[in-house]
């Protein structure tokens, strides 16, 4: 059967794209815009471009679905727009799933360590309690997945949120890291570079969006963390790159505080039930260094 892939131009939207074809899926891409690349003209993907917050899915007819996978949304990059987060957010799950209720029984959706808040914490597990105190985004992602949990109720069927870490290529700090010792710029440190926050290569997430396909656990509602579960400070992310790349920029460690405190994924439900297991962070991040040193040299990304 056909699996809808909503948020499909984005960052790991073509990503996962990529992977699913590969699989030999039948696949229906949603999106507001189309992919500015080759993707958008292959003939295995169907396209529908639609904001579905505006107009739902529109007037197009979908087939029985084996997946419903919802990346679409603003991240926190969007600043602190609650009104934009409402649409994007919340008003665009909830269409998705009035569009899909009758047609699918597995819906996967993409949420974020955010919903936790900020927590302090070295092994954050699903027990603890979700707390959106930092940001619209925040709160925006906390009532999508409240919203899944009414649909769950009112239909059945298997929802499983994921709540992903930041990602080391998802234009964070390990890119600003890795920018700065490229081009031999001072690196600063909040938190005199104590902080530790959880990281994973995008390519990652795909595996665990995967891996929820696969799922065998049906006609339930259930979050799972998406993280590295492997400890560093910024300061050891900061050492780490600038040794790959033999790189001489000064690292700064400020006094001044950080925007939020230690977090890092308890990724024991992962294991158990999407049998995940993430790449090794300090390798992972030596790849994506050296990959990044290429492409700035015009050297091959291969």
């Amino acid at each position: 059967m056909t699996i809808l892939v909503s948020g499909a131009s984005g960052f790991l939207g073509k990503q996962l794209l990529l992977r699913l074809l590969t699989m030999d899926k039948e696949v229906i891409a949603l999106d507001i815009n189309a992919p500015d690349d080759e993707i958008y003209q292959n003939p295995n993907i169907t396209w529908i471009l639609s904001d579905i917050a505006k107009d739902g899915i529109g007037k197009n007819e979908l087939p029985k679905l084996e997946a419903v996978i919802h990346l679409a949304g603003a991240t926190l990059g969007a600043g602190n727009n609650e009104c934009l987060f409402i649409n994007t957010n919340e008003l665009t799950t909830v269409r998705l799933m009035q569009a899909t209720a009758n047609l699918c029984d597995k819906f996967i959706m993409a949420s974020s360590q955010v919903v936790y808040g900020d927590v302090n914490n070295f092994s954050v597990s699903e027990e603890y309690p979700i707390f959106p105190n930092v940001s619209p985004y925040a709160c925006s992602k906390v009532n999508a997945e409240n919203w899944m949990r009414w649909f769950y109720e009112r239909y059945g069927g298997t929802f499983i949120i994921l709540r992903l870490c930041g990602f080391i290529d998802g234009k964070g700090l390990v890119d600003y890291l890795i920018d700065c010792a490229i081009n031999g710029d001072a690196i600063k440190l909040f938190s005199k570079g104590k902080i530790c926050r959880d990281y994973l290569p995008s390519s990652n997430g795909i595996d665990a969006i995967i891996r929820s396909l696969e799922c065998q656990k049906e006609n339930d509602f259930f979050p799972i963390n998406i993280g590295s579960g492997q400890s560093l400070s910024s300061s050891d992310l900061a050492l780490i790159v600038c040794r790959e790349l033999n790189s001489n920029s000064e690292i700064i460690y400020s006094d001044e505080s950080g925007p939020q405190g230690n977090f890092i994924f308890s990724i024991k439900k992962a294991r158990e039930l999407l049998n995940f297991t993430p790449d090794n962070l300090v390798e992972a991040i030596k790849l994506y260094a050296r990959k990044k040193k290429r492409q700035s040299i015009g050297g091959n990304d291969a």
